[in-house]
């Protein structure tokens, strides 16, 4: 397959590594930001770093929200969601990501856990309107035009500095 084979071609990357070595000055650092988290990852996965002589410095750039966000914080979101009560609201993009041990919000949601994907923070408003009862948490991460007005809008006031959530 065109672009799949290529990108795990190990004598191409021995070559490409053995370009950039000789093309260096060695008298001057380099910096190379990955700025992909999924870059990141299959730079350390595949030992690129390795490849590359010691005065070329990879810099782990800003990466996608997805991509940066703690795992930590995934684990602590399916945690949550796995409470009897609770209602997990995020965006599409979040229900796939592994936390630990490989489990995802998709996963939890299989498990039994209400985990609802949304659009807007408006429908995660519409939902916390339509279950009163139920504590409504908004799970959201994102670039300018789907980062939160503020963290955890529709949290009850008894998950104000919830130990679960920092």
């Amino acid at each position: 397959m065109k672009y799949i084979d290529e990108f795990r071609d190990g004598d191409l990357a021995r070559k490409l590594a053995a370009d950039i070595t000789r093309e260096v000055q060695p008298e001057r650092r380099y910096g190379l930001m990955e700025f992909c988290g999924g870059h990141t990852h299959a730079v350390y996965r595949y030992g690129v770093q390795n490849l590359l002589p010691p005065n070329v410095n990879l810099i782990h750039g800003p990466g996608c929200p997805v991509c940066v966000l703690p795992i930590g914080r995934l684990d602590y979101a399916i945690q949550l969601a796995r409470t009897p009560g609770v209602i997990l609201c995020t965006y599409g993009d979040m229900l796939r990501v592994p936390g630990s041990g490989g489990v995802s919000l998709l996963k939890a949601k299989a498990g039994g856990a209400d985990i609802r994907m949304i659009y807007s923070s408006a429908d995660a408003l519409k939902i916390a309107r339509e279950h009163p009862a139920r504590e409504v948490v908004f799970f959201a991460i994102g670039f300018e035009t789907t980062t939160p007005p503020r963290p955890w809008p529709f949290c009850k006031p008894k998950h104000r500095g919830c130990k679960t959530f920092p």
